[in-house]
């Protein structure tokens, strides 16, 4: 069951603004150990989740927006379900990243990773603005492809945690980053070639590691 605190996240307007600054301590706390000198393997694995962070902040705040976009548009009830758990994820995620900001970062690593594939076996929709209907049916299955990413990266997670292989944990992390990043950056390519805004597509987090409608 939810605590009170929870509880009240839930009942609130979440803002995107406010979902992707929830994000800025924990950032922060990670560029800290980015530039300390802790052994490189902590490095690095602090690196990817700080630049993970980034990109979280922003797909929390474009799936909310979309959100928003698409009630205008459409009395869909399932909306308000699908809010409540980007909200969930958001708060999951930026939990797992506080804790990795604390030094701990396999177990927060697997924090954020349990959240975001929560999030893709959760979320039933696609949203996007700008088709008709903007609320598309979008069971896990459509994200099959991304939550094996996320469990590969949830496994090294545990490999870390469990001390094995710190070297190749930490690089296999920074390649899933790029990775992800790169796809992302192809997907804004393509939006700029369009004549609506980037913010207005569909995100491959919708499916996500993170990338959004996820988230």
């Amino acid at each position: 069951m939810l605590g009170r605190f929870g509880q009240r996240c839930l009942s609130m307007n979440l803002s995107p603004a406010l979902a992707a600054s929830l994000f800025m301590p924990a950032t922060m706390g990670l560029l800290v150990q980015v530039v300390t000198p802790h052994p490189w393997p902590h490095r690095l694995l602090a690196l990817s989740l700080m630049l993970m962070s980034l990109e979280q902040a922003h797909m929390a705040r474009v799936d909310l927006r979309q959100g928003d976009l698409v009630a205008l548009r459409s009395p869909d009830r399932r909306l308000a379900q699908f809010r409540r758990v980007v909200t969930l994820t958001v708060l999951g995620q930026v939990a797992g990243f506080s804790v990795a900001a604390w030094g701990y970062l396999g177990w927060g690593m697997g924090l954020i990773l349990l959240s975001l594939i929560g999030f893709n076996l959760a979320a039933t929709i696609r949203l996007d603005p700008e088709t008709v209907p903007p609320v598309q049916a979008a069971g896990w299955r459509s994200r099959l492809a991304v939550l094996s990413l996320d469990a590969i990266a949830l496994l090294l997670a545990v490999l870390w945690i469990a001390q094995r292989g710190e070297a190749w944990v930490a690089g296999g992390m920074f390649a899933i980053t790029l990775l992800y990043g790169g796809s992302k950056l192809a997907t804004y390519a393509r939006a700029l070639g369009r004549p609506t805004s980037a913010i207005h597509i569909a995100h491959a987090a919708q499916q996500h590691p993170q990338t959004s409608q996820q988230n």
